[in-house]
């Protein structure tokens, strides 16, 4: 299938790839490794093929370093959970209950993505791929409906993208399903048979689904289902309890929560606390994009705020390792951490004027302030200036 003419947004990019010294960057703190250790005063150095070759002393860097006393590096964040194409219809719905807005297949967002036509499904799907693109995104999965067609212009969306940001299209079983999927997204277990809900999860890796987002699903025993079905992660968690949680831990079960859009939808907050002392591999994801940009440094904040208020107050830097680390880790992946040998996948941010350098808890700081304040992604040899990033017009 011909690629259609999708314009690109505006972003500065350089490419080093000509430079047979690779480049260096200097930063004044640097997270390594999949610990996020934070060290301080660092150059890296990044090989002619894009790989980091050395995490040194900042005295090491030559002068026309990139970075500089300004610069927090930090690995790229996973969103681990999206669903792209209902961002063409920003805010719809807020008089609207969850099952009305949402439940296949006569919910009101099934309806509008049956109004749009192809181009214009493509097009929401891109804009959707380019804002998480912008926001130093390394990994987006995106729940997409509509069988392998709904994954095929998910696809053609893709391909208007550097390559830097890996997506998970997740399909639905449906017409063509699963041509163009690259795993099993459901909406909930409860809508097949076990036999086949089991057969599914095994066969579509990674096999996610939506559980307990609400008390309804949850007493229709949906976690057990997922269990059974050993599913590779489970989405939302809602309305799990403490031993739910270290039963999804014990299974080797990932999570993937979404508290933004729990709240929006007039759900209760997330058991984020529970979650984070209960061992489960946690990420976090941002959900509907027509009602949250797909930002997860934002769902972070919410999942920090949540997790205060439900009593942890060492929650800071448990929540940069799920928005960090955990997200990958939920989908079965490798994480992106900056470290020696690995492909350089970081981004650069503002911590002088963020306040993030001057911070007495840093953790908290990185992951209240990153958000407003990243200046630059790199991927490899390609350094792109997010600062300069304004949307496409599609």
């Amino acid at each position: 299938m011909a690629l259609l003419p999708w314009p690109k947004p505006y972003l500065k990019v350089r490419d080093f790839k000509v430079s047979l010294r690779g480049m260096y960057i200097r930063a004044s703190l640097a997270l390594v490794g999949e610990g996020l250790e934070p060290r301080q005063g660092v150059c890296i150095g990044v090989s002619a093929d894009g790989l980091v070759e050395s995490i040194e002393g900042w005295g090491s860097c030559p002068a026309d370093s990139l970075g500089g006393s300004w610069a927090v590096a930090l690995p790229q964040p996973a969103n681990a959970h999206v669903h792209s194409a209902d961002g063409a219809f920003p805010e719809f719905g807020p008089e609207l209950g969850l099952h009305d807005l949402v439940a296949p297949p006569k919910g009101l967002k099934y309806r509008l993505l049956g109004s749009l036509g192809h181009a214009e499904t493509v097009a929401s799907i891109a804009r959707t791929y380019w804002a998480a693109y912008a926001r130093g995104v390394g990994l987006l999965a995106d729940f997409r409906e509509g069988g392998g067609a709904g994954c095929t212009k998910a696809q053609l969306a893709r391909a208007s993208l550097p390559k830097d940001m890996d997506v998970l299209v997740l399909g639905t079983p449906g017409p063509g399903f699963p041509e163009g999927c690259s795993g099993l997204g459901l909406s909930s277990p409860l809508d097949y048979p076990l036999s086949l809900v089991s057969e599914l999860a095994a066969k579509h890796r990674p096999s996610l689904t939506h559980v307990a987002e609400d008390p309804i699903n949850r007493a229709m025993e949906d976690l057990e289902i997922a269990i059974a079905a050993r599913f590779t992660a489970v989405v939302h968690g809602t309305y799990l309890s403490r031993g739910d949680l270290e039963a999804l831990a014990e299974a080797g079960i990932g999570l993937v929560m979404c508290p933004r859009s729990n709240m929006w939808h007039s759900l209760r907050p997330p058991p984020v606390a529970e979650a984070l002392t209960a061992g489960v591999r946690l990420g976090l994801g941002t959900d509907n994009a027509a009602w949250s940009e797909p930002d997860p440094w934002g769902e972070a904040e919410a999942a920090l705020l949540i997790a205060r208020q439900q009593g942890l107050r060492d929650a800071p830097g448990k929540v940069l390792e799920a928005l960090l680390v955990g997200g990958y880790r939920a989908l079965g992946l490798s994480p992106r951490p900056i470290e020696e040998g690995l492909r350089a996948h970081l981004l650069l941010v503002n911590g002088r004027d963020s306040g993030i350098l001057s911070a007495l808890d840093l953790m908290s700081a990185i992951v209240k302030r990153a958000r407003g304040w990243l200046v630059a992604r790199v991927d490899g040899t390609s350094y792109v200036d997010l600062s300069s990033y304004r949307a496409p017009h599609l």
